[in-house]
């Protein structure tokens, strides 16, 4: 992996435009594996950051899932809102 050319894209804000932010974390997490850590204390820290990316992953599934509920809620009720006034309009 080519980190220099990963952290141009990123600074650049490249990254912003086609890949989601499952693929995105999935990528981090492939490059924290793949450092290469001298001392005790760089390899708490990647294991920190793999921890939190984790948990960064769940919370945006859950997001995800609530979004989709919401929308099919807002759609219903949207379209029940447009059946009464239909029947309004036809009094």
């Amino acid at each position: 992996m080519d980190f220099d050319k990963v952290t141009r894209k990123f600074l650049l804000g490249e990254w912003k435009t086609g890949a989601s932010i499952l693929s995105r974390t999935r990528a981090i997490k492939e490059a924290l594996e793949n450092l290469k850590t001298r001392t005790l204390k760089d390899q708490q820290r990647v294991e920190l950051a793999l921890e939190n990316l984790m948990h960064v992953r769940r919370g945006y599934r859950k997001l995800e899932e609530q979004n989709t509920t919401l929308m099919e809620e807002n759609q219903q009720l949207t379209e029940k809102l447009q059946i009464l006034e239909e029947s309004r309009g036809g009094e």
